[in-house]
């Protein structure tokens, strides 16, 4: 409670639903190309699920800490982000802000939402900087199976075949294809699922069958314009 000439005021407390809202309004407008930018919520990353990631040019993680919020989960996710996506960006309320701070990496962007005249506002604290510490598996591990095999086979790599179990075929992806172009082909790949971050489940068939799909609200049935070529804009 704030008390003003001699009254009690209560303190509004941010949700995740009110910065969700306002955060994705802000996104649509600077993410506004429908030929390159993908927006997606809830979106599946191997061992966790980021509040919003927005896929162009590069993957960007949005993850949304409210006042009702808790960090208690922030360590484990920093640890499944680090490993797939170039920039993460945190959207916190004042309540956890500095304790927020102090957890996530230097290089995640960091966003303070707060209530100005009734309504949330997100201000930028700090801009994302590319993420240092990328990692080859857990990137190759967004794949599924028969994406990392076209994959390998693009790049003239055949040392794998169908035959093999796909942990095998996506450690053969993390070893022989370079990061950069690694990257390139994990964005390619999700934006042609229509914004699905899952792997398929494995079967016995083919290693893989059909799995749920995040898509994405704002975009009609027609997913051509996903096979496009990724525009490179630096997120922020």
């Amino acid at each position: 409670m704030i008390k003003r000439a001699g009254k009690s005021v209560k303190q509004l407390v941010t949700r995740d639903s009110d910065i969700r809202r306002v955060l994705l309004a802000a996104l649509g407008r600077e993410y506004c190309d429908p030929e390159h930018d993908l927006i997606v919520e809830e979106f599946g990353c191997n061992s966790a699920r980021v509040d919003i990631a927005v896929i162009n040019g590069s993957l960007h993680a949005y993850e949304i800490k409210s006042d009702s919020d808790s960090l208690d989960r922030l360590p484990s996710q920093a640890d499944a982000y680090q490993g797939v996506f170039q920039y993460v960006t945190l959207v916190c309320g004042r309540r956890l802000l500095e304790q927020a701070r102090c957890t996530i990496p230097d290089w995640w962007g960091l966003r303070r939402a707060d209530y100005k005249l009734g309504e949330v506002t997100l201000k930028t604290i700090r801009t994302a900087k590319a993420n240092p510490s990328q990692d080859a598996i857990a990137l190759a591990g967004m794949l599924w199976k028969t994406e990392a095999l076209t994959c390998l086979r693009r790049h003239s790599q055949r040392i794998v075949t169908s035959r093999n179990t796909a942990d095998e075929v996506v450690r053969a992806v993390a070893e022989r294809i370079p990061l950069p172009i690694l990257t390139a082909e994990v964005l390619q790949a999700i934006k042609a699922r229509g914004g699905s971050g899952f792997p398929r489940r494995r079967s016995q068939d083919d290693g893989s069958c059909t799995t749920e799909s995040t898509v994405p609200a704002n975009r009609s049935a027609d997913l051509s314009w996903l096979l496009s070529v990724p525009c490179q804009r630096h997120p922020d």
